[in-house]
């Protein structure tokens, strides 16, 4: 894919700490700040790509502190080696997936302007320039009814709720009150961070009979085939594979994943290679592709990534309004949808 063999002259790492304007809340925990590092490869000429290590260990990537050892130790590395050699060492040495997600986005980043070609184009042509995002409404409390009210009007179709951190009784009274207000075709996503067990995922599943969901991620602590495909044969709509869908590839093989949707997370699963042959992987089931509440470079590549794979379904893209500050311009979404508009994503300092 990348074969361009433009020297790197430089190679540049700034540190960042955004604070989120409200916490974001999942069965793992609360996360009040995002921290990680922007990485700039320069080339000969003075055309620059820019990549984003954003570790999120609850999440399944590699701890802080060890990505960004390791991150540093790559930029130390790179400086006058070829585009295309760094692209190879990527896939021939062992490293944390979300500094191979910076270092692979930097350099797809970099192949892509040198071409004047939008990335999503680079990862497939026929990737469309605009893709259909969820909305990001937290979770299933008390303010879900007003929040999931304004991503309506925002135009969201989609509207995706964390679930499995609070008491039941009070999350399923929250997503009952909140689809009694949905108009027709508005659906919901919800996510459970693998916060039930077997017993409590059928109890749920029972539970949301009659709503409009459109999917529920990671059901499960044990995200066990067997559980999975009796659960996903008793419902209808999809279960989804996101923290657990590694593993589950390794348990059930490619061809016989036992859910029909795959949540893929380059920061989680190690940048744009990866991402691209989980898709392949996971061939006959729906994809959706999400941030980890990155910064604005992070988005942007998971922006194009999901274009690439888009099979029109609602991305998990509009995380940047968690944020109160951000290292620069982010994708811009309206009515629910992401125009691939790519300005300026290198850090100011």
């Amino acid at each position: 894919m990348i074969d361009d063999r433009v020297r790197i002259s430089s190679c540049r790492v700034v540190a960042y700490d955004l604070p989120l304007n409200q916490p974001w809340t999942t069965s793992h925990g609360k996360l009040t700040h995002r921290r990680g590092w922007l990485i700039s490869l320069m080339a000969d000429g003075g055309m620059a790509g820019c990549g984003e290590c954003a570790p999120l260990e609850q999440a399944g990537t590699e701890p802080h502190d060890e990505a960004g050892e390791s991150l540093h130790r790559w930029a130390d590395r790179v400086a006058g080696m070829r585009l295309s050699r760094l692209w190879q060492l990527l896939d021939e040495e062992t490293t944390g997936p979300a500094v191979r997600c910076a270092l692979e986005g930097a350099v797809v980043d970099l192949a892509a302007r040198r071409r004047r070609r939008p990335l999503a184009h680079l990862l497939n042509p026929a990737a469309p320039l605009e893709v259909a995002v969820n909305a990001a409404v937290g979770s299933a409390d008390k303010g879900l009814v007003g929040r999931a009210a304004r991503a309506v009007s925002d135009g969201f179709k989609v509207l995706k709720v964390k679930v499995g951190a609070g008491p039941a009784e009070i999350e399923i009274g929250s997503l009952r009150s909140c689809a009694e207000r949905l108009p027709p075709g508005v659906t919901l996503r919800l996510d459970a961070n693998g916060a039930w067990n077997l017993a409590a995922a059928r109890v749920w599943m029972r539970e949301l009979e009659g709503l409009p969901i459109e999917a529920v991620e990671e059901p499960l602590a044990d995200m066990d085939p067997d559980d999975l495909r009796g659960m996903q044969r008793e419902v209808n709509w999809s279960l989804a594979a996101d923290e657990s869908l590694v593993p589950l590839i390794g348990i059930s093989g490619p061809g016989g994943l036992p859910v029909r949707r795959i949540v893929i997370k380059p920061m989680v699963v190690g940048g744009v290679r990866p991402s691209l042959r989980l898709a392949t992987q996971a061939s006959d089931c729906e994809v959706v592709v999400t941030t980890t509440l990155e910064a604005a470079p992070g988005r942007w590549l998971t922006a194009h990534l999901a274009a690439a794979l888009d099979d029109g379904f609602a991305h998990g893209l509009d995380t940047g309004r968690w944020l109160s500050a951000d290292v620069g311009p982010g994708p811009v979404i309206r009515r629910g949808r992401c125009r691939l508009e790519d300005p300026d994503r290198l850090p100011s300092s």
